[in-house]
């Protein structure tokens, strides 16, 4: 591949602002050949002083040579990763081809699982691989799993077997608090690759399970606030996540009429700035569109059926809802070493729409976020759009 040059990026210092040493290392390179890329990230992450080492990358790698390039430079590590549609650094939003982090023996373990061929898993084989997993991480963990660990999965983003995995997994989790993100593959749509035992895979998922002595708070919340403006699904392929009708109209002109909006106005960024919403009591889920069809029906990136009502959703501002969100992990953790982000493309897009991307990208640098930007992100049984979802780790106490 052309492009070989590197550039190394450390993006936060191995001392925090408060002095203390970090035990989370991050690191990117922005080169295009995947054996300088890798060799770049190894010199940087220490694998071999690494109980995990999660990264993020461009679709647009050799995912052959990438994954051949990590087997050997990580060899003896667990590494799991995936494409994404955008990777984020804790130095701000980047367009670099690959992110990592690493998570340090002294304060972490980590035991890792991946699921193949999700269009015809079997939920008791899932459940059964989950708890063996549970067992191989508390016969490493020297203070104790229980308290101290969290799950974080990956997903081949366009597989459509979230709403199928996630609740088996929450379950056989018994407690564990589970997060995560759907692979993407910038706005392309066409495949969505997971890398586990050594190289990519669709229709793949990867898991970790990882337990620390470091504090941790798990995040996912969205910035928005339901309206009276409703949506009833008439007619829906629940398979495709296809929505033909609303309110027995046809899909999208009856979105355009309820969001002020004309077909030719339809776009990844309109979608982005137009979600809707599931109400369940006191509960606002995000339904985001992803992309209009010649037959002017909708695709949606999570769950749809007949039936659901969708609510038309009012922004109550990004940017204030962020600062408020990390002020309150502030609070319930100190100063965080990291924030790993599963994080929907969905409001990069928006922030861009708003011209407040530098903002956001200037909040995240402040308050060490890293990660990718997704097809859906993960909260324990749940699968959600349109949402900052990730997990902040702190110091410990020691």
């Amino acid at each position: 591949m052309a492009g070989a040059r590197g550039t190394m990026q450390t993006l936060v210092s191995e001392q925090a602002r408060s002095g203390r040493a970090r035990s989370v290392r991050t690191a990117v390179s922005d080169s295009a050949d995947p054996k300088v890329a890798v060799a770049e990230l190894a010199k940087h992450l220490q694998p071999e002083n690494a109980a995990c080492v999660v990264f993020f990358c461009t679709p647009t790698y050799d995912l052959h040579a990438l994954g051949k390039a990590f087997s050997k430079s990580f060899e003896g590590t667990q590494v799991i990763g995936c494409t994404t549609a955008g990777e984020i650094a804790s130095g701000g939003v980047i367009a670099n081809p690959i992110s990592a982090v690493a998570f340090d023996a002294r304060d972490f373990t980590a035991a890792t699982l991946h699921l193949d061929d999700l269009a015809f898993a079997d939920e008791s084989h899932i459940e059964s691989l989950v708890r063996e997993t549970i067992d191989n991480l508390s016969q490493l963990t020297p203070w104790g799993s229980s308290g101290h660990t969290f799950a974080l999965s990956l997903l081949d983003g366009l597989s459509s077997r979230e709403e199928m995995m996630l609740p088996v997994v929450h379950h056989a989790l018994d407690g564990i608090p589970l997060f995560g993100g759907s692979a993407g593959d910038a706005m392309n749509f066409n495949s969505t690759y997971v890398y586990c035992n050594g190289g990519f895979q669709e229709n793949a998922a990867a898991i970790a399970l990882i337990s620390t002595r470091c504090p941790f708070s798990l995040i996912s919340s969205h910035h928005f606030a339901p309206t009276n403006e409703k949506l009833i699904v008439t007619r829906a392929d629940p398979d495709r996540r296809v929505v033909l009708e609303f309110n027995a109209e046809p899909a999208a002109p009856e979105y355009c009429r309820v969001m002020g909006l004309s077909l030719d106005d339809l776009s990844d960024a309109t979608f982005a700035c137009h979600p809707l919403g599931v109400q369940l009591g006191e509960h606002l889920f995000v339904r985001s569109v992803r992309q209009v069809n010649d037959d002017l029906s909708l695709t949606f990136f999570c769950a749809i059926d007949n039936g659901i009502i969708l609510t038309k959703l009012d922004d109550t501002g990004l940017l204030e809802h962020f600062g408020k969100l990390m002020h309150g992990v502030n609070e319930a953790i100190g100063e965080p070493q990291l924030v790993l982000s599963c994080d929907c493309i969905h409001r990069f897009q928006e922030a861009e729409q708003k011209q407040q991307l530098d903002a956001l990208t200037e909040l995240y640098r402040r308050f060490n976020v890293m990660g990718f930007k997704t097809f859906g992100e993960q909260r324990d049984g749940l699968h959600v759009n349109h949402s900052f979802t990730g997990i902040a780790i702190g110091y410990p106490d020691d």
